[in-house]
C-alpha cells in the first residue's frame, strides 16, 4: 500500500555503488506521529538537485512497505523526496 509520509531526515549514508540501482543511499529518520522509518534504496545523485535533501530537512515522499527487508521501519520511496523545511542548529 502506497501512502505519503513526512519524515525529518537524522541519518543518510555516504552512496555507495549498486549493480542493481548504479548507486544509492540508506536515509533514516523520524515520521511526525514520531515513528522510525528506514528509506532505501535512494538513488540520491539521480535526485534532481533541489530535491537532495540534508540532515535535518522534513521531506515528503510515497512510500511503500520494502517487502524484502524484515524490519518494521523499512519502506521503499517512490519517486522523489520534496523538501519541506530545514531546521537550522547553528544555535545547537
Amino acid at each position: 500500500m502506497k501512502e505519503t509520509k513526512r519524515v525529518l531526515i537524522l541519518v543518510k549514508t555516504y552512496p555507495t555503488p549498486s549493480q542493481k540501482y548504479d548507486e544509492l543511499v540508506c536515509t533514516a529518520g523520524i515520521t511526525e506521529d514520531g515513528q522510525w522509518i528506514r528509506l532505501h534504496p535512494v538513488e540520491f545523485r539521480k535526485l534532481p538537485y533541489e530535491n537532495q535533501y540534508k540532515k535535518y530537512d522534513w521531506v515528503e515522499t510515497k512510500v511503500e512497505k520494502n517487502t524484502g527487508d524484515f524490519r518494521k521501519e523499512s519502506f521503499r520511496p517512490i519517486g522523489d523526496c520534496k523538501i519541506i523545511e530545514h531546521i537550522n542548529t547553528d544555535n545547537n
